[in-house]
């Protein structure tokens, strides 16, 4: 449970750390424009928007073909093409041209009959003038003055047409109003072609109310610098266009039927197509080539008063719910990555995660909410860097303590083994070792008159020091048997010399059983030979363990200490090997099951007195003597039967 909880903290702490960062990268500018883009595939993937109430008249390539004049001087075309839009019953006319010179000195009558156009056609049909404000020196000139803008601005039908670009110079964002001043009245202040438009067409003006727009009813969101975001219908030729020289022919001819199924009742924007006036918006796509990919300023408008009429605004989620939606990504994205431990099953949940992550940001677009899908990205990406990072940290613990287990269980040669080739099979091989097995002398008695919680005490610690012996001379545990260890040294030990495990089983078995650990005294034998070790059992269960007579010699060696009146006894086999590295002595020859000859038994000097070493030495002296005679007398025996013969 508490390691459950830790890392639950250090997954909440990749969290957290990846929705501030996310937060502090935002404000890069780079970061910032990527975001930017990341907001625009939103439009891509929703597709075009239902549209109606709205129709474009352009000043397209065949208006420009049909009436050959300077656009500066196409006053009069202008004027028949707002009588026509308002014979046809448009609602409103937004006309997208600014007049920012008269042009008597070219045609003294072009400006009159505009702006008579402009008188005629208003009582029926408002007419919204794009009005660009003069400076100071303009308005003190008389080529300033056009009739059309003074009298737009007299009678409330004047209006910016400045579109809003952000740092990549794209079109995401409008401003509708002007900045409110102390002492000016919301009527007062100009506003965008397009609130103008919807104001008229709606036949309701918008209100500030404590520095909130509001219109039909509705509050408009704006964002902190009082743009509206553009929710765009769709790329370039959304809307339905109709030529502005068909409309001035239809006019012309007095075909009002024709005119009335283009414009009745709808709002009517006029603008150019021109590639002069056309801006990137979500749309716009780098690796096409031509100015249709971009939008003309007066579609751009068309979308602004679309997006005020249907009420279908955008708006950013607020700053807590974007930092909660923040924090579920990172949540998401850190239980993704740490949840599994095979990769095949982390990479599809981050996969299904990221997807999850990337739907629900689109969804909430669709309903209106702009959350930040590339931030959201962000925290993802972070967060499983940051999950990957503590995952292969937590591995390689968890791989060293696992490859530690092996170790303490079946030791240090077999981990190394199983760490290298992956795999665990039922395997063994052949191998000269050398086999050392112990026992506490009368610990069957010692149990009988103690607690139990006492003997498990003492024999836990009386283990810890003889596996710690026989670790520091380079062997391995293969097993406890009841009070007993079964050791094995060999060649293929951590530092050993080719030949020297014999050596090195002496050295630990004679520390063994000099050591006194509270009322236990330890027993030792060991003998060499051919083993077969390996995995032993089944795919259920396996147990790496030694097989082989050496293992049973080694075994009654360590029984005959009770007989034999020592401590430790080695064969002639584990003797011959330690290449006189050692005092030793030998204790004579016993007979073994197992084998046809008696079994010759040899021990430590130093583990004997002077008193008993001299006997022992003696009492072999004198068998080597008796032999001897013995042999002489049986030699003689033969050679007089030879000679009777």
């Amino acid at each position: 449970m508490k390691r459950n909880w830790k890392r639950t903290a250090i997954c909440a702490a990749i969290a957290v750390s990846s929705v501030v960062l996310t937060l502090l990268l935002a404000n890069i500018e780079v970061f910032r424009l990527v975001d930017l883009k990341a907001q625009d595939a939103h439009f891509l993937l929703r597709g075009p928007l239902p549209v109606k109430d709205i129709q474009l008249v352009e000043i397209d390539d065949k208006a420009r073909d049909k009436y050959p004049e300077l656009l500066s001087v196409w006053h009069r075309y202008y004027a028949d093409a707002m009588r026509g839009i308002a014979l046809g019953g448009a609602r409103v006319m937004v006309l997208d041209v600014a007049f920012g010179t008269n042009v008597a000195k070219y045609d003294p009558e072009a400006d009159s009959v505009l702006a008579g156009a402009f008188a005629e056609t208003a009582p029926q049909m408002p007419v919204i003038c794009a009005f660009v404000p003069a400076k100071l020196e303009q308005q003190q000139s008389t080529d300033f003055m056009v009739p059309l803008n003074m009298m737009a601005s007299t009678f409330g039908m004047a209006a910016f047409p400045n579109l809003t670009a952000d740092g990549d110079d794209f079109i995401r964002r409008q401003v509708l109003i002007e900045t409110p001043q102390p002492g000016v009245p919301t009527e007062s202040l100009l506003r965008g072609l397009a609130l103008r438009g919807a104001e008229k067409f709606a036949g309701k003006d918008a209100e500030l109310r404590d520095g909130k727009l509001f219109f039909a009813g509705r509050e408009v969101p704006l964002d902190a610098e009082g743009n509206l975001l553009v929710n765009f219908a769709g790329p370039a030729d959304t809307f339905p266009v109709t030529s502005m020289a068909d409309v001035i022919e239809a006019y012309r001819a007095g075909n009002r039927s024709q005119l009335e199924k283009w414009l009745k009742g709808k709002a009517v924007l006029l603008g150019t197509d021109d590639r002069g006036d056309r801006r990137a918006t979500p749309y716009f796509s780098a690796a096409a080539v031509g100015s249709k990919w971009n939008t003309p300023g007066v579609e751009i408008h068309a979308s602004v008063l679309r997006t005020l009429l249907t009420g279908e605004f955008l708006r950013f989620a607020p700053r807590p719910a974007h930092i909660l939606a923040l924090g579920i990504a990172a949540i998401l994205s850190v239980a993704a990555v740490t949840a599994f431990a095979a990769v095949p099953q982390t990479a599809a949940s981050s996969l299904f995660v990221l997807l999850l992550l990337m739907t629900g940001t689109h969804l909430l677009f669709r309903a209106g909410w702009l959350v930040s899908s590339f931030q959201i990205l962000l925290a993802f990406v972070i967060s499983q860097l940051g999950g990957v990072i503590y995952r292969f940290a937590t591995a390689e613990r968890k791989s060293s303590f696992f490859r530690n287990a092996v170790a303490l269980f079946v030791g240090k040669q077999v981990a190394t083994s199983l760490e290298e080739t992956q795999q665990i099979e039922l395997t063994g091989k052949r191998q000269l070792v050398t086999i050392l097995f112990t026992d506490i002398r009368g610990f069957t008695a010692f149990c009988e008159s103690k607690d139990p919680a006492v003997v498990v005490d003492l024999l836990n610690v009386y283990m810890s020091t003889m596996v710690g012996i026989i670790v520091k001379n380079g062997g391995h545990v293969n097993k406890f048997i009841g009070d007993g260890i079964l050791a094995v040294f060999s060649d293929d030990d951590a530092g050993a010399k080719p030949g020297d495990h014999a050596l090195r089983t002496a050295l630990c078995a004679t520390e063994m059983v000099e050591q006194v650990i509270g009322e236990f005294r330890t027993g030792a034998g060991f003998h060499s030979g051919e083993v077969v070790i390996g995995n032993v059992g089944s795919i259920d269960k396996l147990e790496f363990t030694v097989l082989g007579n050496t293992v049973n010699l080694a075994s009654r060696l360590e029984s005959l200490n009770k007989d034999q009146q020592s401590r430790l006894l080695m064969s002639a086999e584990s003797h011959e090997m330690l290449g006189g590295a050692i005092d030793t002595v030998y204790l004579g020859a016993v007979p073994v099951k197992g084998k046809t000859e008696k079994m010759k038994l040899f021990s430590v000097a130093s583990l004997f007195d002077e008193e008993r070493l001299a006997e022992i030495r003696s009492r072999h002296s004198q068998d080597e003597v008796s032999l001897h005679m013995g042999r002489a007398a049986r030699d003689e025996r033969e050679l007089r039967a030879e000679q009777v013969s």
